[in-house]
């Protein structure tokens, strides 16, 4: 019998600057956020004078350690005002059980990949169907710096056979499940977030390629093997912090993407990592760039 039980979902309230609203909501949203709202805030509420915007985010669902991890995300990115508590609350689903599903239609990424929800894995395409289920971790292809990502290893995929790669941060698995159908022989995808894990798996298996990747919870700075592609999809402040595994990590003539980095921050990014590596492109979509190194 099917329950009767209303559905709930989470809203998380962000104090931020005005000027970081829509860049803070993009993170958000690559982080699992089903949308955001932004509204001005009564100077009463605001914990400084320079009246903050409320940022809104819902999520399906999300963890107290988990959002107090996004949290630390974004006060370290500068797009929390100074001094203010991300609020967290239950709330009774108010119709939006069909309309988040609306919004994961099937979508088309470079010229080979399509990135589908299990409701719509029975389309016929010619392309390569990739399929996720939505869920908290990163990932389904509609934030520009997954779309990004995916269009460089799809790039790099068709002009070399790779053997070999690591995805650092993997969240929903997106990128190494697409690196898998594109041909790479195998992945290992790490990710701290235990949940992320979970449903990189369920994607894993989704897409019938359990076997090839290697899900693990160790640190990138832990790891022994060189792998010929590394990709990373994740904040500037830790792709800057991890730059030296990163590169140590790489093969001789192996390619690193980096993505999860705001436009106004790539410089900042690549001057990490071109004392060790060629910078052989750069791909600007909207507020969000994509990077992409030789060894």
């Amino acid at each position: 019998m099917a329950s009767n039980e209303a559905k709930t979902y989470t809203l998380a309230e962000f104090q931020v600057p005005p000027d970081k609203a829509d860049d803070a909501a993009g993170i958000l949203v690559a982080h699992g956020a089903l949308g955001c709202e932004v509204r001005r805030i009564s100077r009463r509420r605001a914990r400084n004078d320079d009246n903050p915007a409320l940022l809104r985010a819902y999520f399906v669902r999300i963890t107290p350690a988990a959002l107090k991890e996004l949290h630390h995300k974004l006060q370290t990115a500068g797009m929390l005002t100074k001094g203010a508590v991300t609020e967290r609350r239950e709330l009774v689903d108010p119709g939006w059980a069909t309309m988040w599903q609306a919004r994961f239609t099937p979508l088309r990424i470079g010229r080979r990949l399509l990135i589908v929800p299990p409701w719509h894995c029975g389309s016929a395409s010619d392309r390569i169907t990739v399929v996720i289920q939505p869920g908290q971790a990163f990932g389904t292809g509609h934030h520009p710096s997954t779309a990004g990502a995916l269009s460089a290893i799809e790039h790099l995929c068709e002009a070399k056979q790779i053997a070999h790669a690591l995805d650092v941060g993997t969240g929903s698995g997106i990128l190494a499940i697409a690196m898998i159908k594109l041909g790479v022989t195998d992945v290992i995808a790490t990710d701290t977030d235990a949940e992320a894990l979970a449903n990189a798996r369920e994607n894993a298996k989704l897409n019938r390629v359990t076997g090839r990747i290697e899900f693990s919870t160790a640190p990138a700075g832990s790891l022994k093997e060189k792998f010929t592609l590394v990709v990373a999809n994740i904040l500037s402040s830790t792709l800057i912090r991890m730059a030296p595994e990163l590169c140590a990590r790489l093969r001789y003539h192996g390619h690193l993407v980096l993505g999860g980095i705001l436009r106004r921050e790539a410089d900042l990014v690549a001057r990490a990592y071109t004392d060790e590596l060629n910078s052989i492109a750069r791909d600007h979509h909207g507020v969000w760039t994509t990077l992409i190194f030789r060894k």
